[in-house]
């Protein structure tokens, strides 16, 4: 039986659909939603850190407005869980979210272990090959490390690069 359905989220159009299965998955077995989104430099809006080297060279105003910039990065992406939250209530989905910062493949994984998930719903970008390797593939890794059971939503890879929330 299926009670809690973990959702990792970003804001690309593919996560318009792994939404959307999770919000019918939900609907199907009247299930608990937790969305995840996860701050990763992989995100198009993530800002650039600034560059420390041996002789550290960045001068504070550099930090200060890299942790201004983080911060609206934060701010927006609760606004994106809120937005999604309000869509999946307005289906009588009852949901909770969460953001964390980290590497996305392992935070799935202890988020679904720690909140007692049933079910994973991620989406796969299409990636193949020296791609994978190099860029990784976290709906692979989920799948060989997490909990519970997953349902991978396939994307098409031109459609993954395109942000669809704003």
């Amino acid at each position: 039986m299926i009670n809690k359905i973990l959702v990792a989220v970003d804001r690309s159009q593919g996560s318009q659909s792994v939404f959307e299965h999770a919000i019918s998955l939900a609907q199907a077995t009247d299930a608990k939603l937790m969305l995840l989104h996860i701050l990763t430099p992989t995100e198009p809006e993530h800002p650039i850190a600034p560059n420390f080297t041996y002789y550290p060279l960045v001068q504070p105003r550099d930090y200060e407005l890299y942790q201004r910039e983080f911060i609206r990065y934060e701010r927006h992406g609760l606004e994106f869980l809120r937005h999604l939250s309000r869509k999946a209530e307005k289906k009588g989905i009852q949901l909770e979210f969460t953001q964390l910062a980290g590497n996305p493949k392992q935070i799935i994984c202890e988020i679904a272990h720690n909140w007692s998930a049933d079910l994973i719903v991620v989406g796969s970008r299409g990636l193949k090959g020296l791609k994978e390797m190099f860029f990784g593939s976290v709906s692979n890794y989920v799948t060989h490390h997490a909990s519970c059971s997953v349902f991978i939503v396939r994307q098409l890879l031109d459609s993954a690069s395109e942000p669809a929330f704003s």
